[in-house]
């Protein structure tokens, strides 16, 4: 029963913070997306996360293979 008032509020709360739009989006349309500026941005971050990526699993595998050499000790 607890947990199903703590949800409750939980849910309502969060339905509290839906705002309608303000002017801030306009911002966003004048600087990014008309000066064709938001394409750069997506590149580089896609960049950056695949870069990211790739080191992770190169990593990973580096570690895999130190904890079988050291299981085979």
């Amino acid at each position: 029963m607890a947990r199903t008032v703590i949800m409750l509020i939980a849910a309502l709360c969060s339905a509290a913070t839906f705002a309608q739009p303000s002017q801030q989006g306009d911002w966003l349309v004048e600087t990014m997306y008309r000066s064709g500026k938001i394409n750069t941005v997506l590149a580089v971050v896609a960049v950056v996360l695949t870069g990211l990526a790739t080191w992770m699993f190169l990593m990973d595998q580096r570690l895999r293979r130190m904890e079988r050499e050291q299981k085979q000790k």
